[in-house]
């Protein structure tokens, strides 16, 4: 069942056309990955989800629902989670009140929901539980983004768009964000992620999206992506 589609999506930065007719697709509890070269246009496909830029053409939906010129503050309280690149934790608060300010707001969820939903959340990050009460600006970028999508997750989204999830961390700390996000996945939530390191991106897939130049080059299996080392050279430069 299809979860999020896009169609025919053209979205721009002032007269600069970054995405050029984009059409995709993420079904019910798949893992889907865009991956291209940079300034391909993968972050700019989930910023256009999120309405934080919003296309000029084409479709957003989210279960049959059009989202394409929602605020994203609405984006959001649909059920979609966004873990940017930047990671944006708050410097001057601690773990447990950066994770606080992801969870449902008064009157959504009880107190004790809440409570369990933390609880929850911290068995895929247990180096969270022991920083609750550190500063944002205290923890290493690997902790800041393991904290990133801890805060998407306490919201209960339907789908986590994660943008570069392994960007600049130590391979031993890529593995462990590898396994936690496939472990994520296994319990339920949807993901559609931007990553550039190509064997994260066949390790933790259904289904993959090579972008260039702001259109769709290639969509398949990991297994299809590894057999076909003309689209990894052209579009990837592996």
């Amino acid at each position: 069942m299809t979860l999020l589609a896009l169609e025919d999506v053209h979205t721009y930065y002032g007269e600069a056309h970054v995405l050029q007719g984009v059409t995709l697709r993420v079904g019910t509890g798949e893992v889907v990955t865009l991956i291209g070269r940079n300034g391909a246009g993968k972050t700019t496909t989930l910023r256009s989800v999120m309405g934080i830029v919003a296309p000029r053409a084409g479709r957003i939906v989210l279960e049959g629902a059009d989202l394409t010129r929602l605020p994203t503050h609405e984006v959001a309280r649909r059920g979609i989670a966004y873990v940017p690149e930047e990671r944006r934790v708050l410097p001057n608060l601690t773990v447990l009140e950066n994770l606080r300010l992801g969870m449902p707001g008064a009157g959504q969820t009880s107190r004790a929901d809440n409570g369990a939903l933390l609880e929850e959340v911290l068995t895929y990050f247990p180096l969270l539980r022991e920083r609750l009460t550190q500063k944002g600006k205290s923890l290493s970028g690997g902790e800041q983004q393991m904290l990133a999508i801890a805060r998407g997750l306490v919201a209960r989204p339907k789908l986590m768009l994660v943008d570069e999830p392994t960007e600049g961390l130590a391979p031993l700390l890529v593995q462990n964000l590898t396994e936690i996000l496939q472990e994520i996945n296994r319990r339920g939530t949807t993901i559609l992620l931007v990553e550039q390191t190509l064997e994260v991106a066949l390790a933790l897939s259904h289904r993959l999206y090579v972008m260039d130049q702001g259109r769709i080059q290639f969509e398949g299996t990991p297994e299809r992506l590894r057999e076909d080392p003309t689209v990894q050279q052209r579009f990837l430069g592996v």
